[in-house]
């Protein structure tokens, strides 16, 4: 696996499927799973990332990076807004401090309308550290106030 690993990260996803095809066959695991669909995400084969991932959910439940992974893929190439927020909801029961999933569940929530929901989430974002988060609280607090009035 740590040949498609390095292929990964050099961004040769082509040379990475190659070598995670051959991990896979040899010894699936959950991290070989989860990288093969951000290798197949960067091939913009969205359906097998997400089938990828989802194995790399059924091998180790507790793994937040592939739930992450579902959630963003679901929000941003499948928009389906449904399955994003349910995936980023178990990522960030998995790690209720983690300011990311944090701010991209928020993001997801704006994108609903659920302004309160995405507030509150923003809020902890920027509690956590993550500073970016603090402009689209600001932004989300303003779209609550205009709805108000």
């Amino acid at each position: 696996m740590s040949l498609g690993t390095s292929a990964l990260t050099q961004g040769n996803a082509d040379k990475a499927q190659t070598h995670l095809e051959h991990a896979l066959q040899l010894h699936p695991t959950s991290d070989t799973h989860y990288n093969m669909g951000i290798c197949q995400y960067m091939l913009k084969n969205i359906d097998r990332a997400i089938e990828h991932w989802k194995k790399s959910v059924q091998m180790d439940p507790h793994g937040t990076d592939a739930y992450v992974s579902l959630g963003n893929a679901y929000f941003l190439s499948k928009k389906e807004s449904g399955m994003a927020i349910e995936y980023m909801q178990k990522a960030m029961e998995l790690a209720p401090s983690d300011p990311e999933i944090q701010f991209n569940l928020a993001c997801m929530h704006e994108s609903q309308g659920s302004l309160n929901q995405a507030i509150e989430l923003y809020n902890k974002a920027v509690s956590n550290g993550l500073e970016r988060a603090q402009p689209y609280l600001r932004n989300a607090m303003a779209k609550r106030m205009k709805q108000n009035i």
